[in-house]
């Protein structure tokens, strides 16, 4: 699955600091200057699922491969980037070869980081992008994700008026809060510490599984899963709507040449039965064509001709 999501926005908007966060390792050059990041950064990065620990402990399979979706940091956008200003040409280009975008805005205030405009000023911020993509005849599937300071986080809550206005202008779309900065922090330490940080802070969830997973629904990905041989457990991102037939070549293209059928449970109904054999028995286990149309969270075990 070669699908990517596009981080964009103007310099200085912490995009890189996000996409850094995202890697859990350093990889773009984050500093102070607008045109730090020209060539983009590409990272390929786990997507969270809790349902695969949940099948890993039934089955008592430990090897697990999670979904993945390809991740590139953008060099920051100018206005008049349709025009060549800045290095415009390059930078539209980038993103035309992407599925969907990850708009990042400037919320937050630093003295130390400053402003293209020399002002924190999201909603101006907002429009230069998006003329620019409009004018370069660029539209694509997009979340807006605003980066705040870590003190307007909990739970989400923005307390900015500024922010607040900034959220109701962009009513019916999609919109998230993150610290991009505490993002990157967090990546570097334990999961433990994260979870004990992320307690403090009153928020429930890493703004990082946030942005993975609805970047993932973004790009209109579900997840199945397949057990090979029964010692690995791998989760596989397919475009919804696609067939078993579609699913099977994801896997092997032996599968798909020599599909015969599909053995498919829903992971719950796994999960209750404990194995696959004991899913078998209680008639959990269906028989699907090559035309079966998959469902997010099937567990498939294809059989086919070699």
């Amino acid at each position: 699955m070669s699908l990517s999501v596009g981080i964009v926005g103007l310099p200085n908007s912490g995009k890189s600091t996000l996409f850094n966060a995202l890697l859990k390792r350093q990889i773009a050059q984050v500093a102070e200057y607008p045109f730090t990041t020209i060539e983009p950064n590409t990272g390929v990065v786990e997507v969270p699922d809790e349902r695969l620990a949940k099948i890993s402990q039934v089955t008592g399979i430990t090897k697990i491969v999670p979904a993945a979706i390809k991740f590139i940091d953008i060099a920051g956008l100018v206005k008049g980037a349709n025009e060549g200003e800045g290095l415009g040409n390059n930078f539209l280009a980038h993103i035309r070869e992407t599925d969907a975008i990850l708009h990042v805005v400037r919320v937050f205030e630093n003295e130390k980081v400053s402003h293209p405009h020399g002002k924190i000023d999201p909603k101006y911020d907002i429009e230069i992008v998006n003329t620019e993509l409009e004018l370069a005849e660029i539209k694509k599937p997009m979340i807006y994700v605003l980066n705040i300071n870590e003190n307007q986080l909990a739970d989400a809550v923005i307390e900015d008026a500024r922010a607040w206005s900034l959220t109701s202008s962009l009513e019916g779309k999609k919109v998230l809060t993150i610290c991009a900065k505490l993002e990157m922090e967090l990546s570097e330490l334990t999961p433990g510490e994260q979870s004990q940080y992320l307690k403090e802070l009153e928020v429930r969830e890493s703004g990082l599984d946030k942005v993975i997973k609805e970047s993932y629904g973004l790009l209109h990905l579900i997840t199945f899963f397949t057990i090979a041989k029964g010692t690995q457990i791998q989760a596989w991102p397919i475009k919804s709507g696609s067939t078993a037939l579609e699913a099977a070549s994801m896997v092997h293209t032996d599968m798909a040449k020599g599909f015969i059928k599909a053995e498919v449970v829903n992971w719950q109904e796994l999960v209750s039965s404990g194995l696959w054999q004991a899913a078998h028995e209680k008639g959990k286990v269906r028989l699907e064509g090559k035309d079966y149309q998959v469902q997010d969270g099937d567990v498939i075990e294809f059989k086919f001709h070699s």
